[in-house]
This record gives C-alpha cells, sequence and structure tokens, in this order.
C-alpha cells in the first residue's frame, strides 16, 4: 500500500512539473531596468538584451556579472527560453510570397522552387541556363525557397 500511494506522489510531481515546464508564460514583474533586460533577453535574445544596456551607456560585462536573473545568469535565461521560442516557430512551415510579372524568366523561376531546376527549363523549352531570380543563380535560388509553402 505504501509503494502504491509513494509511486502515485511521484507520478503526480513529475507530470505536473512537465506540464508547467511546458506552459511558461514570461512576464516582466516590475518595471526595473534590470527587469527590462532580463524579459528582453528571454524574449527576443541576447543580442537585444545586450544592445538595450548598451543604448543605456551602462557596461555590459559588469552590469551582468551582478544581475540574476530568477536564480539565473543572463546568457542562461537567453538560452532557456530565447532558444524554445525559436525552435517553435522554426517548425510552423514558413510562406514565400512571389512576384511574379509574365516574363518567361519569372515563370522559370517559379516552376524551378515548385518543380526543380530542370524540369522548370524543359516545360518552358529554355537552353539558356544562366537565369537570374532575385540577385541569385537560379539553382541556389531553388535550392533556397524549395520545400517552403509558396504563394503568388
Amino acid at each position: 500500500m505504501k509503494t502504491l500511494i509513494t509511486t502515485l506522489a511521484l507520478a503526480t510531481i513529475a507530470f505536473t512539473s512537465n506540464v508547467s515546464a511546458t506552459n511558461v508564460q514570461l512576464r516582466p514583474a516590475d518595471t526595473s531596468f534590470e527587469t527590462k533586460v532580463c524579459y528582453t533577453a528571454a524574449t527576443e535574445g541576447l543580442k537585444a538584451a545586450h544592445d538595450l544596456v548598451r543604448n543605456s551607456e551602462e557596461n555590459f560585462v559588469r552590469f551582468t556579472e551582478t544581475l540574476s536573473c530568477n536564480g539565473k545568469s543572463l546568457i542562461r535565461t537567453a538560452r532557456t527560453f530565447y532558444k524554445d521560442q525559436k525552435t517553435e516557430t522554426e517548425t510552423s512551415p514558413a510562406k514565400v510570397r512571389f512576384v511574379t510579372d509574365e516574363r518567361v524568366e519569372s515563370q522559370v523561376c517559379l516552376d524551378a522552387v515548385m518543380m526543380g531546376v530542370d524540369a522548370a527549363f524543359e516545360k518552358h523549352g529554355m537552353k539558356d541556363r544562366n537565369i537570374i531570380c532575385n540577385d541569385l543563380d537560379i539553382k541556389s535560388f531553388a535550392k533556397k525557397f524549395s520545400g517552403k509553402t509558396v504563394a503568388l
């Protein structure tokens, strides 16, 4: 009986800590400069926090040596929270909007992304393979945007 209760207690604690770790909502506790720096690091990254400190004419290294964000260093706060936000946005599909005109070259660029470079040249009967799409050669352009959701 004691083993069952202990097991249930441990399972409840583990489940509760797991749920609370995935539903983190960051809110600044006050309006102090230190809180703004911690909040910026957590939501926008370490570079944004660095820029905020530099714009205030503070020395970033000296300022962050004594700064603690909920018991963590500024760097650890940025790595923990900003990294999680980045991975969530990176997993969502990117939507790319192309602006094309009626020229054949624009259609070849679009088709190269959709179906591949060789297939696009065959479809349009193009023999000249030196096409530049948005300042990139067609192979680099197709590689950069392949696998993304495309809208015209």
